[in-house]
Formats: C-alpha cells, sequence, structure tokens
C-alpha cells in the first residue's frame, strides 16, 4: 500500500473537519488515539473552528499529553507562541460523578428531589462504581456539549477497545436497569405502598418482602426502595437522553474515525471495532494509520543491494505493515464505500508539546 504525501489543507481529514460537527475516534490502546484526537482538534482550530476537546479515556493520557491540568469543566487550552490559530480549542476530561450529578438536577421532579438523591447512600455508591456509567456518562457529556452554541465541532477522545464500543452502543444502560423485571418485582412493594406513605410501608415490609428481607436485611430494601422511588423521573429523562444522544451519532454531520497502527495486534483490534461499529449501524469515515515506518526509510532498505541485518530488519518490518495495513483496507472496503486511508510515519522524537503535535498535520498521507 504506498502512500502520497499530500498538503495538509488538501487532506481528507481537513475535508471531514469540514463537513462535522461530532468526531469520535476510536481505536485501541497505544496506537496514538489520543495524539490524533488532539492533533485533530488542533488542525480544526487552525481552520477557524471553535472546537471542544472531550476525553473519556479512563487512563487521563489526555491530560498526560496536553501537558496541564483538567476538570469536567472545558478549559481553554493556552498555545505556545509560535503555534497561530484563528479558532479555539477547549479540553476537558470526563468527571463521571459530577455529569451524574448533572444528569440527576436536569431530571428531577424537584431541586428538593436532586437534593435527596444525591445525599443517598445507595446514589453515592451506585454514582462511582454501577457497572458502566463511564461510558453512559460520555453521552451525557456529549448531549450537553451538542446543545452549546459555543462550538463548532467536539471532537471525542474514546477509551480503548470495547470500552468505546459500550460507549456507542448502550446508551441506555440506566434505563435497563430501571426496566429489569428482577428489579421491578424487588420494589414493585415498595412502588404500591408508597400511594399509602412510607411510614405505612415500613410497618409492614417485613410482610410484603417476605423472606427475601429475611435474607438480605430490611433496612437495607427500604433504603434501596426509597432510592429507586426518587429515582424514577431521573431514569426516564436518562432513557430520553439515550434516545436524543443516539440520534445524535446517527447524523449525517457526525463522523467516525478509527485510529490504528500496522501491527498485528492493532490490526486484529481495528477488525473487531470496524466490525462493532457497523453492526450497531454506524459508518466509518476514516481510518489514520499511525507509527508507519516512514516511506524514505522503506525505500532505501528495499532498494538497497545490500545484505546487512539493519537492512533485513527494516525490510521485514515494511512487508509486515504493509501486510497489515491491506488487510484491513480490504476488510473495510469490502462493506464500506468512501473511506479516507491516512498514515503518519512514525516519528523517534516524542511528541512532546502542542506545536509538535500540530505539526503532524504536515505529515499525513493518503494510502
Amino acid at each position: 500500500m504506498s502512500a502520497v504525501a499530500i498538503d495538509e489543507t488538501d487532506s481528507p481529514l481537513c475535508s471531514l473537519i469540514e463537513r462535522s460537527r461530532i468526531i469520535v475516534m476510536l481505536g485501541a490502546g497505544g496506537v496514538g488515539k489520543t495524539t490524533s484526537s488532539i492533533m485533530t482538534a488542533l488542525i480544526a482550530a487552525r481552520m477557524g473552528r471553535r472546537v471542544a476537546l472531550l476525553s473519556i479515556d479512563p487512563a487521563k493520557r489526555l491530560a498526560a499529553a496536553l501537558g496541564i491540568p483538567l476538570s469536567n469543566h472545558l478549559r481553554q487550552i493556552l498555545m505556545p507562541p509560535e503555534v497561530r490559530l484563528s479558532g479555539i480549542v477547549d479540553a476537558a476530561i470526563l468527571d463521571q460523578k459530577a455529569v451524574f450529578d448533572s444528569m440527576v438536577y436536569k431530571h428531577a421532579p424537584s431541586m428538593e428531589t436532586a437534593e435527596r438523591i444525591l445525599a443517598h447512600p445507595v446514589y453515592q455508591a451506585a454514582s462511582t462504581n454501577l457497572a458502566g456509567p463511564l461510558e453512559y456518562m460520555a453521552l451525557a457529556k456529549l448531549e450537553e456539549l451538542a446543545e452549546n452554541p459555543n462550538y463548532d465541532l467536539l471532537v471525542l477522545d474514546t477509551p480503548p477497545d470495547t470500552q468505546a464500543l459500550d460507549f456507542l452502543t448502550r446508551p441506555n444502560v440506566l434505563a435497563g436497569f430501571m426496566e429489569n423485571r428482577v428489579m421491578t418485582w424487588l420494589i414493585r412493594p415498595f412502588i404500591a405502598a408508597s400511594r399509602f406513605g412510607l411510614s405505612r410501608l415500613f410497618s409492614v415490609s417485613e410482610r410484603l418482602m417476605g423472606g427475601i428481607a429475611k435474607v438480605t436485611g430490611v433496612s437495607a430494601l427500604q433504603s434501596f426502595g426509597e432510592f429507586l422511588m426518587l429515582m424514577q423521573e431521573v431514569i426516564q429523562g436518562f432513557h430520553k437522553s439515550g434516545e436524543n444522544i443516539v440520534g445524535l451519532l446517527h447524523r449525517s454531520s457526525t463522523a467516525f474515525v478509527l485510529v490504528s497502527a500496522p501491527t498485528e495486534a492493532a490490526g486484529r483490534s481495528s477488525t473487531g471495532i470496524y466490525h462493532e461499529l457497523t453492526k450497531a449501524g454506524y459508518d466509518l469515515n476514516a481510518v489514520i494509520f499511525n507509527k508507519c515506518l516512514p516511506a524514505a526509510v522503506a525505500e532505501n532498505a528495499c532498494n538497497s543491494d545490500q545484505g546487512h541485518p539493519a537492512l533485513d530488519i527494516l525490510r521485514d518490518r515494511f512487508k509486515g505493515e504493509q501486510r497489515v495495513l491491506q488487510t484491513l483496507r480490504q476488510t473495510i472496503e469490502k462493506t464500506t464505500q468512501n473511506v479516507s486511508f491516512l498514515s503518519l510515519d512514525d516519528d523517534p522524537q516524542p511528541l512532546g508539546n502542542l506545536d509538535a503535535i500540530l505539526k503532524l498535520g504536515a505529515r499525513i498521507k493518503i494510502c
């Protein structure tokens, strides 16, 4: 698979930026996804876009890459003097509990109910430990930012592999929790008795809950039942938000970029992500191959008649890279058309600052 050098302004990535409202970056761990996310946001800002860069990567790679402390609140990235941007980049790292709290305030029927929910011990445990909340809270944050007129483009740096797929395929995880038949059966007595007041419920709870209360402890069931009663309208609001987000992700202005690397492991992971993405009904728009052997190095090694071991290693690496890239490309093109394939050469120098990351855009090639 040959690579053709292009001017950054003619890059398919720039075309994707121009026509997109949301760009979701997907990929395995260690392939340069966070760096590619930052690069995309910076290129967009250089094009004059007002960009919100959100990381839902629990490893906090975005903060490390930018070298500044970030929080759940968007904060403008301060550019070094040598970087000239006509737009801006504001960045944030998802704070799971803070987003959960804001959703409770948004959907609770009253401020008093919201405060009772936030103070409840079940909520305090669930908001940080419930299975799957990171991906769900990311979707909630996405919905919030999509409604913000201060930004032209949202760039999402997602968790690696299956975590990112959870982000895309489980928008209603909390609504599903409420709809579970076992949970409904457990709290049915509490919901029914709420018509007569909780004091009446608690006085007859042993009879209502039967043997379950004896096993688990009636006080725990009372606390849990009360919590779910408080949360009914909030969870219904979560469900509605989930439906809105599904629609948002399926808009033509939402783009998906798969970041990969020319290794067997990354190729297998990228193939899996692609299949799951299409199974969920989303269209892939571009693939970025990071850490490729520089074309000049590959050309010199392949054209050399010398039999030096170092040259043999470079030739073998180049052949292996081409095999991985070609296999992934053929897999994608079997079922998806109009996908842009881009590559970035490997750089032995660390990308330690924003200027270096922005210069990556000048090295993009079309595969």
